[in-house]
């Protein structure tokens, strides 16, 4: 072999080389994982729901649904710069690895309290509405509104005290000194909705206040015969976030995206399509923009 057929043999490897080397990298890129997503610019956010809370984060499947899973799964699609990553584990162990810094996210259609506010930086629009209202018995008649609840004399069930609805009572019975509402305070752990509705069935006491959604998720196993009032009160619900500097930006981010979506009627969708009501459009709806319900 020549020198000069040489030069061009070697020039035509170097050449093959190169292009497969180019060829690999596209392949790679293409299943990045996630350390190749944080060095492409892509930051991966850990998010936790509660599990088997439908129809706010439960998992089907491999899938990870629910009115606040598909809420995060489309503010992800609008963030290039975010790359989410699910899980879903029972509150306590959220919470705990929430504050440790396991997630970076967690939600699971949240009330704002103040000790959570405390401990966890939020969303500052909501991500949703609770629509509260009265579960009562099918025979009560003339109790359709707190008013009337608190006229009739009859005994609301516990509520915990870091509840927004101990709020709602609790605001209600300042306003009104005349005609109060009865009711005690409990702890967070002191029954489930099903006890708690149980109780209302049998007479324990004579009214609940729940979100609707809850209620409807619930009373068809319970078989009880219960119903709802006309909603009762509002109540926006968040994101918690790991308090930390390195979330700043990916707070603000999602909150741009969470008015973008109440605007264009992303969320009444949502909300259609999980609480079997848009509550967006309930009365009073549009006036519910702060994410702070207790003064």
């Amino acid at each position: 072999m020549t020198f000069h057929a040489f030069k061009r043999v070697a020039a035509a490897l170097l050449a093959a080389s190169v292009a497969f080397s180019l060829a690999a990298c596209g392949a790679n890129s293409a299943g990045k994982t996630s350390a190749d997503s944080q060095s492409s610019g892509v930051q991966t956010v850990n998010v936790a729901g509660v599990t088997g809370k439908k129809p706010y984060t439960y998992v089907d499947g491999d899938n990870y649904t629910g009115y606040d899973f598909e809420l995060l799964k489309k503010i992800d699609e609008k963030l290039p710069q975010y790359e989410f990553k699910y899980t879903a584990l029972a509150q306590d162990s959220l919470l705990t690895g929430l504050q440790s810094g396991k997630f970076d996210l967690a939600t699971c259609h949240f009330y704002g309290t103040a000790e959570r506010f405390t401990t966890f930086d939020y969303s500052e629009n909501p991500t949703a509405l609770s629509d509260a209202r009265l579960v009562i018995r099918t025979d009560e008649t003339g109790v359709n509104s707190l008013e009337d609840l608190a006229k009739s004399g009859k005994k609301l069930a516990p509520i915990p005290t870091d509840d927004a609805r101990y709020t709602l009572i609790k605001s209600y019975n300042e306003q009104h000194p005349d005609n109060k509402i009865e009711f005690d305070g409990a702890t967070e752990k002191s029954a489930t909705v099903a006890d708690t509705l149980k109780a209302v069935g049998a007479g324990k006491y004579d009214a609940a206040i729940y979100p609707y959604t809850s209620f409807q998720s619930i009373k068809d196993e319970l078989g009880l015969p219960l119903t709802l009032t006309d909603s009762i009160g509002l109540f926006p619900t968040v994101f918690l976030y790991h308090k930390a500097d390195d979330n700043k930006q990916l707070r603000s981010d999602v909150d741009a995206v969470l008015k973008e979506f109440r605007e264009d009627g992303t969320l009444s969708k949502l909300s259609e399509e999980f609480f079997g009501e848009d509550v967006f459009q309930l009365p009073g709806a549009d006036k519910v923009t702060d994410v702070i319900y207790w003064k």
